[in-house]
């Protein structure tokens, strides 16, 4: 990860991944990186060749710790599987579509 500073935008912009950008309502990712500053927590996913940011909510990192991550890092090279959910905005106050993470799994190479 880039360091960030006024002189740069490198580290600053970011692909958020959306539930928009599922063709999919459930879709398999590869973890490459994960960030953690104060209570947040990010990954950095890996699909067809392209990075997307995936800011986890406490839903998320529930999910998680309770499927036998036992540190943010040992999720990095996993495979997450995301699904589209509609969840509840109270900013908005309305539904809006979501991801929610719904298996996570490690990745098993077979050496030929």
């Amino acid at each position: 990860m880039s360091e960030t500073n006024k002189e740069s935008w490198d580290g600053l912009l970011k692909n958020f991944l959306k539930a928009e950008h599922l063709a999919l309502d459930e879709e398999t990712f590869v973890c490459i990186d994960v960030t953690v500053e104060g209570e947040e927590m990010e990954l950095v996913l890996e699909f067809k060749g392209k990075k997307a940011t995936f800011g986890l909510n406490v839903t998320n990192k529930v999910f998680l710790k309770g499927h036998g991550i036992e540190a943010p890092k040992d999720v990095i090279g996993k495979k997450i599987t995301l699904r589209k959910v509609k969840a509840y905005n109270p900013t908005l106050k309305q539904e809006v579509d979501g991801l929610r993470i719904s298996k996570v799994e490690k990745i098993i190479y077979i050496q030929t």
